[in-house]
This record gives structure tokens, C-alpha cells and sequence, in this order.
């Protein structure tokens, strides 16, 4: 578990990402560090790391792999969504949006990017979903 400072203005959105894939979680850190309303405050190998993350700090926003080992993105984004129902999920996956997209709707998720996308649309899918609303392509 990669563990990052807290934010001291408060201004910024506290995140957490959860993917299996260092690279992966490297490289969503990084990206979102740039950006001067986001913060990424864990990035988790697993379900059961993101569980224990929001069972002791609250976040803003968890990203959330499908594919994730023992217990999937979509259960995790529903046992989330029981813990913390004010964090907002978005789920970020090299699976189907129209398979799973679905399934990350009714589990409770915000949005649905592919991981193909995710260079062109992740970060208007996150400050959407930080605003209330949906990001999914197909209709739900």
C-alpha cells in the first residue's frame, strides 16, 4: 500500500485508487499529482487494503478496478458504498463498459471508464462524478 501525505488546505479531493497492477496505480498517482483539485491519498493493491483504508479515513473518491484477486471491483464498490456512502466510485477497467458497466451501476459506482479511454476521458469522468454526476457511456 503506497500511503500519501494528508492535504493541509483542504481544498483538494482525497482519493483512492485500488488496481492490482503497480504500474497501473503508479501511473494514476502521478497523473492525478498534477492536477491541483486532486489528491491521492492511497493506492491499493486490493480490496481488502481499500476496506481497511476507508474503515479509517474517509475519501472523496475511490477508483476502482474490476479485477482485482479474491474480491472483485464490484463487490468492493458495493461493501464501499455500505461503509462510506458519501465516497464516490468510479470504476476503471480493461473489461466491456456494457458487460460491467451495468453491474457498477446497480453495485453503486458513479461512473464506468475503460482503461482504453482512460487517457482521453478519466479526468472529465473524475471531476463529473465529484460533482454529482454520472459517467457512463452506454444507457442506464
Amino acid at each position: 500500500m503506497i500511503e500519501y501525505g494528508s492535504d493541509k488546505e483542504g481544498a483538494k479531493k482525497n482519493i483512492l485508487i485500488v488496481d492490482d497492477h503497480e504500474v497501473v496505480r503508479r501511473g494514476l498517482t502521478a497523473l492525478l499529482s498534477q492536477q491541483p483539485d486532486l489528491a491521492v491519498r492511497h493506492a491499493v493493491a486490493s480490496a481488502e487494503e481499500a476496506l481497511d483504508v476507508i474503515e479509517h479515513e474517509p475519501v472523496d473518491l475511490a477508483i476502482v478496478d474490476i479485477s482485482l484477486g479474491r474480491m472483485d471491483g464490484i463487490t468492493l464498490t458495493d461493501r464501499l458504498k455500505h461503509k462510506r456512502p458519501s465516497t464516490v466510485v468510479l470504476v476503471l477497467s480493461m473489461h466491456d463498459e456494457h458487460v460491467y458497466g451495468r453491474r457498477a451501476l446497480d453495485a453503486g459506482a458513479s461512473g464506468f471508464v475503460a482503461k482504453q479511454d482512460a487517457g482521453e476521458t478519466l479526468l472529465d469522468a473524475i471531476r463529473k462524478v465529484l460533482a454529482g454526476q454520472r459517467y457512463f457511456r452506454f444507457a442506464p
